[in-house]
């Protein structure tokens, strides 16, 4: 979900001269937050014109929600509102929606689509979808998909994948493909699909796509496939270890390259590996790592 916080500078073509606002806005580009806020506090106290005063407001309140200071960004995105800057009503749904706050930031979503920003129905939507309301979420990436939002295709994907409806779901995602081809989430979720299908080599090409356009999930759905439908020991190892070296394992990953090693009797690589996938949480791991000491290896 795009996230509506701008750092560049804005253009001030009432200013003459650089004042406290403008300066504020050059800490902020710079990311120095400490003298962004002097200045752009001092700018709201010398300001007299709404106009600017939500400006200062508004930055103030990205100033805020980049340190996470959510309660001081909201408290600044509701005094821009107040001085008639109507298009941070997107930025303030997304710092409720960050804190779980789902029912103010449908709100906040609803006011921003009503003064015509777009972006806010893929916001909604993924509300719904949180929340498990995928009537509501199907309807809203509808309408985002007939207003141009392409990268809705990808959401609603998600909506039918969830509810088992996989041929509506495998549409979706192709379109979602067919509009950004690099799209590494796609891939996956048609890998997942087809997975479900028992459609291993069409899942197994979708997979290898997720992985090239940078899903790191699609490492151990892939690494499953050679380890448990094709016995495919030398793949599965390769991808695993790819995994690993790139910083895309958890403890699942090294569970199952455990159990390639144990299936081919290479017990001190698979109790190696059994043993992080047993200190990372994963409970099957401890069950065959306990199995191997038990059997003397």
């Amino acid at each position: 979900m795009k996230k509506l916080i701008l750092f560049g500078i804005i253009i001030l073509s009432f200013a003459a001269q650089a004042g406290n606002l403008e300066t504020g806005l050059e800490y902020i580009q710079n990311k120095n937050y400490e003298q962004a806020e002097q200045y752009l506090l001092k700018a709201l106290q010398e300001e007299n014109k709404k106009e600017r005063k939500a400006i200062a407001y508004k930055y103030l309140g990205v100033m805020y929600d980049a340190q996470k200071k959510y309660d001081k960004a909201e408290q600044m995105y509701k005094k821009a509102i107040e001085n008639g800057n109507t298009e941070i009503y997107y930025n303030l749904g997304y710092i409720y929606l960050l804190q779980v706050k789902y029912d103010k930031a449908e709100q906040m979503y609803l006011k921003a689509i009503q003064n015509g920003d777009k972006d806010a129905l893929d916001a909604l939507g993924i509300i719904y979808l949180f929340q498990g309301k995928y009537d509501k979420a199907e309807q809203i990436y509808l309408k985002a998909i007939q207003n141009g939002h392409k990268g809705a295709y990808n959401n609603l994907g998600e909506i039918y994948y969830n509810q088992n409806k996989y041929d509506k779901a495998e549409q979706m995602f192709l379109k979602a493909i067919q509009n950004n081809d690099t799209n590494g989430n796609a891939y996956y979720k048609l890998g997942s699909i087809y997975i479900d299908q028992k459609k291993f080599n069409k899942a197994e090409q979708m997979l290898l796509k997720a992985i090239q356009n940078g899903d790191i999930n699609a490492y151990n759905n892939l690494g499953t496939i050679y380890l448990n439908e094709y016995r495919d020991y030398g793949k599965a190892e390769q991808i695993y270890l790819k995994a690993i070296q790139n910083g895309h394992a958890d403890a699942h990953v090294y569970t199952n390259l455990g159990l390639v090693y144990y299936a081919q009797n290479k017990y001190p690589n698979a109790k190696k590996y059994l043993k992080i996938g047993a200190e990372k949480g994963d409970q099957r791991a401890a069950e065959y790592y306990n199995k191997i000491i038990k059997e003397g290896y």
